[in-house]
Order: structure tokens, then sequence, then C-alpha cells
């Protein structure tokens, strides 16, 4: 069974019609056809959003490992191939979390994540992520970091302290989320928050105290373009 049946299978088992799914998802049905006629490769914003959505097993869409619904996958006690589980990545979805690519967002941090399944090689071959342990996703808003980052596109982001030069972080200063290029001093006398579009200000932290307000959240590894 290819990917595209197993999408066909999905919805039926979901008792959709095809015009019908195509709505849910905000697809044309022309397009939602040539993915369900395998004539198309499977695209990253159409796999999140099956996921999301309807929580279809995205392992098992890619693979056909697993179970077809992510909430049967979780009664499955015991795995018959123990090599499964090492190809499958879990990554915390955050849906009510945002990052400001422009300026500051406050989020409501008890927002409880959604647990999303990734095969690892996909992760890896398309994405180009190289860790999979302490992942996030979470959704973009401004401009501020175009033509790297888009308004509305998600990221995923590794859970870490600390950054190096260059990388894009999530950073929190005094409660408000951003989204910036990292920079610092050696001897960190001095902290940039750089933002990729030349119509946006960088953010200069240049005393202890200033220092002080921000905390590296986690370092963004990939970005997931929406519809």
């Amino acid at each position: 069974m290819n990917f595209g049946e197993r999408v066909v299978e999905a919805r039926e088992k979901l008792g959709y019609g095809q015009a019908e799914f195509a709505t849910k998802i905000e697809l044309a049905a022309q397009s939602l056809s040539r993915y369900e006629k395998n004539k198309v490769k499977p695209s990253v914003d159409f796999i999140t959003k099956l996921t999301d959505l309807f929580s279809i097993n995205a392992n098992w869409l890619l693979t056909g490992q697993g179970e077809i619904l992510l909430q049967d996958e979780k009664k499955t006690t015991v795995l018959q191939d123990k090599s499964i589980s090492k190809d499958v990545v879990s990554i915390n979805f955050y849906p009510d979390i945002y990052a400001a690519a422009g300026y500051g967002a406050i989020n409501e941090y008890d927002s409880k994540p959604q647990l999303m399944t990734f095969d690892r090689k996909f992760l890896d071959q398309f994405l180009n992520v190289r860790s999979f342990d302490r992942l996030d996703i979470i959704r973009v808003v401004g401009d501020s970091m175009e033509p790297f980052i888009h308004n509305g596109e998600y990221v995923i982001v590794e859970r870490s302290t600390e950054a190096y030069n260059g990388e894009t972080i999530i950073a929190n200063i005094d409660g408000q989320v951003y989204i910036k290029r990292f920079q610092a001093d050696p001897l960190k006398r001095w902290i940039k928050l750089i933002s990729d579009n030349n119509l946006y200000g960088d953010i200069t932290l240049d005393t202890p105290e200033h220092i002080s307000t921000l905390s590296i959240i986690g370092v963004v590894r990939a970005k997931i373009k929406p519809f």
C-alpha cells in the first residue's frame, strides 16, 4: 500500500467523503485527489494538518507501520517489532504558543501540548533535523525574520538554554517570546538578537541587568510552511 492509498484508508476510517475531507483540511478537492492517487510527494504541511486535525499517525502514513490513529497507537502496549519505536520521533506541538518575529508575543504558559509523531527518516531527509530529543513545534507571527521565516509558518525547536552565534533562537525577554538570530560577544558582555528583515532593528542587551532578562528557550532546527 502506498502513501495515497493510506490517505484514502484513513479518510474512510474517519467517515469522510473526498469533497468533505478536502473542505475540512482547507485543500482543493483536486489537490487531495492528487495525493490520494499518489501523483505528488507528501508535503510536511499536508501531513501536519492530518495529524493535527484528525490525530492520524504520521508514521503510519509514511511507512505503513503502527496504527492509523494516534489514540489507537497508544492502546498498543506491546510492539511486535522493537525497531519500530526507534523510527518514530515524538514532538510536542503547542497550538497556543507563539514566537514573535516582530515584537514580543505574550503567551499563556499553561498551554497543553499535542503529541505528534514523525518518521525519523522523514525528519532527517526532508527537514534536515539531526537531533530527535527535546523537540517542540510552535508558530511564528510577524515578518521580521523574512525571508528566512515568514509570518504564520511553524518551526521545530530543539529545547536548549545555549546557542551559537548565527543560530536562530526562541528567546524570552521579560515574559515576551521572540524568534531572532543570536549574536554574542565571546565574553557575553553584550548580546544581540538580530532580525533578518532590515526594516526591523536589533535587540541589544549590553548591561548585566539587561542580559539577565534574557533566557534562551531553544534553537530553531527546521521550519514548516503552511498551505
